[in-house]
């Protein structure tokens, strides 16, 4: 029995040609919902940092910045994995020396160190209905030394560097999402470790759990999950690691999936 779905954002919960939640994947939600099937969200974006669309959709919880952060229905943090001071400490030095665009992912917003020109999403999703908010402009680079220390940095750096820097790091994982664009994470860290703690909080085995997802960092999830769900956009990768293939999230993939297992 499907206790909980659980959502990859870009490309199927939200269509990134035409900006926007289907008007069929809101109504699948709120019927899952009805159904007392819990709904959750996992992305690379922050907890705080989903835009008024998904908002909207009032998740159960949220798996953010790759499995780094919980959260819950009200935004209140229920599980971190910070970064060492060293680790900051090590990527700010990177980005100073090869003149990278960096952001640093802190518990309450985003801090952009520099190069916001650099950091291929921001543009977009300042423009989206995220907004500005999210994100403070921070020249001095010192948020890290202040309180607390974040749960995962963007940087845009010519990839060989990163390979020459950070190939052999113990501490750190680079996930490529552009030509040199990468989310950077503790090492191990991502949306299945997210999930499993989730479900682990939940009380939940995997299959109770029916994930949807269409690229590389939702691999982790199809890992784990009993019901795993690509949309007709997804990557070869991720069909054939599906128990179904759907449709593409432009033609009501969600709410045929969910029609499909009889979940609506």
């Amino acid at each position: 029995m499907i206790k909980m779905c659980v959502f990859d954002v870009d490309g199927t919960l939200f269509d990134y040609y035409n900006n926007c939640v289907h008007a069929s994947t809101i109504k699948a939600l709120r019927k899952l919902q009805e159904k007392g099937i819990l709904i959750a969200v996992a992305t690379g974006r922050a907890h705080y940092g989903l835009g008024k669309a998904l908002n909207d959709l009032h998740f159960d919880y949220i798996c953010a910045v790759n499995g780094a952060v919980i959260a819950d229905a009200n935004q209140q943090v229920l599980i971190r994995h910070d970064f060492t001071r060293e680790d900051v400490d090590q990527i700010n030095e990177f980005a100073h020396q090869y003149d990278a665009g960096l952001a640093w992912k802190f518990i309450d917003h985003v801090y952009i160190y520099q190069h916001k020109e650099k950091i291929d999403w921001y543009e977009g999703q300042i423009h989206s209905d995220i907004g500005l908010d999210p994100f403070i402009d921070c020249p001095k680079q010192d948020r890290h030394l202040k309180d607390d220390l974040p749960q995962s940095a963007s940087i845009n750096a010519p990839s060989e560097k990163i390979e020459e820097v950070f190939g052999n790091s113990k501490r750190l994982s680079f996930l490529r999402c552009s030509d040199t664009g990468y989310d950077v994470v503790l090492k191990g860290m991502n949306k299945g470790v997210g999930l499993s703690e989730l479900m682990q909080l939940k009380g939940l085995d995997k299959d109770e759990i029916m994930v949807f997802g269409d690229n590389y960092n939702d691999i982790s999830m199809f890992d784990i999950a009993g019901y795993r769900i690509a949309m007709g956009n997804a990557i070869e990768e991720i069909k054939e690691k599906a128990t179904y293939v759907t449709a593409d999230c432009a033609h009501d993939g969600i709410y045929q999936a969910c029609l499909h297992y009889h979940l609506i």
